[in-house]
C-alpha cells in the first residue's frame, strides 16, 4: 500500500520540508533549553517546544517554495513544486496545515515563547515575500530565524534568556549569515533574472566569499574562545567537537575564497552545515553535563 497526498506519494512532501533542517531547528531548541535548565526539561515541555520549532520551521520551508517556484525553475528544477511533483494548490495547503500544528503546539509552552514563535514564522514569510530581493537584509532575516531557535529554547523552559544561549545565538547568527550570503553565490543565475540584490550580483562573487568568510571567522575564531570560557569543562570528546569544527570552518573558507564558484559554494554550504551541526553537538552534549 502506497500512502500518500490527493494521490502522491509521501517522498516530495518530505522534500519540502527539508526534514535535516527542520529537525535541527527542533534540536537547537533543546540544546537551549538544556543550558538554560543546566539539566534536561520536563517531558511535555520539551515536546510541545520542539513541535513547534518543527512544525513552524516546516511551514517556512515549503511558503518559501511556494513564493519562489518562478526562481527555483531556474536554479533547483529538481525541487518538488517546479518539477510538478506536487502542485502550488497542494503545497499551500501542506504548508498552512503545518503552521496550524506547530501554532497549536506554541500554545501549550509559555506566552514569550509562543510570541517569538509567531514572530519568527512571519518574519520567515515576510523574507519570502519581500525580504529575499534585498540581498543582505534577506540574509539577516534568515540567520536571525535559524538562530533564534537558541533564544526560544530558554524562553519556552526559563522565560527569559540565559547569557550564554545568547551568546550561542549570536554565534551561530554569523554563521549562518555567512551561509546565506554564500548560497548567494550558487543562485546568481535565479535572483538575476528576479532582480533579487543578493551581495554576489550587486559585488561579485569574489566580495561575497570575503563578506561570508568573514563571518565564518567570527564564529571560528570566538567559538573557541566563548566556549571555554561559559562552560569550563571541556573534556577531550567536547573538546574534539568543537576543534574540529573551527577548523572546518578554515577550510571552507580557504576553499571558498580561492575560486568563488557556484560549485565551490554549494559544497561549502554543504560544509559549513556540517560544522555547525558538529558545534550543535558539542553544545547538546556540554548541555546535558552542566
Amino acid at each position: 500500500m502506497k500512502f500518500g497526498i490527493n494521490g502522491l506519494p509521501l517522498t516530495p512532501y518530505i522534500r519540502l520540508i527539508r526534514p535535516l533542517g527542520s529537525i535541527l531547528i527542533g534540536l537547537v531548541t533543546f540544546a537551549g533549553q538544556m543550558i538554560a535548565l543546566k539539566g534536561l526539561p520536563e517531558l511535555s515541555l520539551s515536546f510541545f517546544s520542539f513541535s513547534t520549532s518543527v512544525f513552524l520551521t516546516a511551514s517556512s520551508f515549503v511558503i518559501n517554495d511556494y513564493l519562489d517556484v518562478e526562481i527555483d525553475r531556474i536554479n533547483r528544477p529538481n525541487r518538488p513544486i517546479p518539477s510538478g511533483l506536487v502542485s502550488k494548490k497542494s503545497a499551500l495547503y501542506f504548508g498552512l496545515t503545518l503552521f496550524t500544528l506547530g501554532s497549536l503546539s506554541a500554545i501549550m509552552i509559555n506566552l514569550l515563547a509562543m510570541l517569538l514563535a509567531l514572530f519568527t514564522f512571519i518574519l520567515s514569510v515576510l523574507y519570502s515575500l519581500y525580504g529575499k530581493r534585498y540581498g543582505l537584509l534577506g540574509n539577516m532575516m534568515v540567520a536571525y530565524c535559524v538562530s533564534i531557535a537558541f533564544i526560544f529554547g530558554s524562553l519556552s523552559a526559563t522565560e527569559s534568556i540565559n547569557l550564554t544561549v545568547a551568546t550561542l545565538f549570536t554565534l551561530s547568527f554569523f554563521s549562518n549569515l555567512g551561509r546565506e550570503v554564500t548560497q548567494g553565490i550558487a543562485d546568481m543565475e535565479g535572483d538575476r533574472v528576479k532582480g533579487v540584490r543578493s551581495v554576489a550580483i550587486v559585488n561579485g562573487p569574489r566580495s561575497a566569499a570575503l563578506f561570508a568568510s568573514a563571518c565564518y571567522s567570527i564564529t571560528a575564531l570566538f567559538g573557541p574562545i566563548i566556549f571555554l570560557y561559559l562552560f569550563n569543562k571541556l573534556d577531550i570528546l567536547r573538546t574534539l567537537f568543537v576543534l574540529t569544527s573551527e577548523v572546518g570552518f578554515f577550510f571552507s573558507i580557504i576553499y571558498l575564497l580561492r575560486e568563488p564558484t557556484r560549485d565551490r559554494a554549494l559544497k561549502t554550504v554543504r560544509q559549513v552545515n556540517l560544522w555547525m551541526i558538529m558545534v550543535l553537538g558539542a553544545v547538546t552534549i556540554i548541555g546535558l553535563y552542566l
